[in-house]
């Protein structure tokens, strides 16, 4: 019964996102190739504490997506800001297993319902894209275990 519940629930995840699905590009360089690229930002601290980890902030910038695999027009209903993070303890290019499962603990994206993770970045989400070009600089306030938080802003590079 258990193996039918897990076949079943991979079914229905499987057919959900689907082979068609096109996600955010991971990096400043993947947005450029791809034209996607938006603008690129400067975080006021490179290095952050997220739980008990710190990380470097690698690269931080604005980006587009398109519609699917099979549509390649750029989905303008909407766009993303994404932040790369290197963990400095193990040197990948990701949020520990810990901090990914309880981010919203350690991460204060200062809006509702508008952030989460994205494969392995941060990414906060815009609906409005008029904002896209106006967007001069982002705050994200990241907390360390004692929930001391950290604020970094980001500032459009001109």
């Amino acid at each position: 019964m258990k193996k039918l519940f897990l076949i079943s629930l991979f079914l229905t995840l499987f057919a959900c996102v689907g082979s068609d699905t096109e996600f955010l590009p991971q990096t400043i360089l993947e947005a450029r190739k791809r034209n996607l690229l938006i603008k690129d930002y400067d975080p006021s601290k490179r290095e952050v504490i997220i739980n008990q980890t710190k990380y470097l902030i690698l690269e931080s910038f604005t980006t587009f997506k398109y519609n699917s695999k099979r549509d390649q027009t750029i989905n303008k209903s909407f766009f993303a800001f994404i932040v790369k993070l290197k963990n400095l303890e193990t040197n990948e290019e990701f949020l520990s297993e810990a901090e990914a499962f309880d981010y919203t603990k350690f991460i204060n994206f200062y809006c509702d319902m508008c952030a989460g993770l994205d494969t392995d970045n941060i990414a906060l989400y815009y609906d409005d894209i008029s904002k896209r070009e106006s967007l001069d600089s982002i705050k994200i306030g990241f907390k360390d275990r004692n929930k001391n938080e950290k604020v970094v802003y980001f500032v459009q590079k001109k």
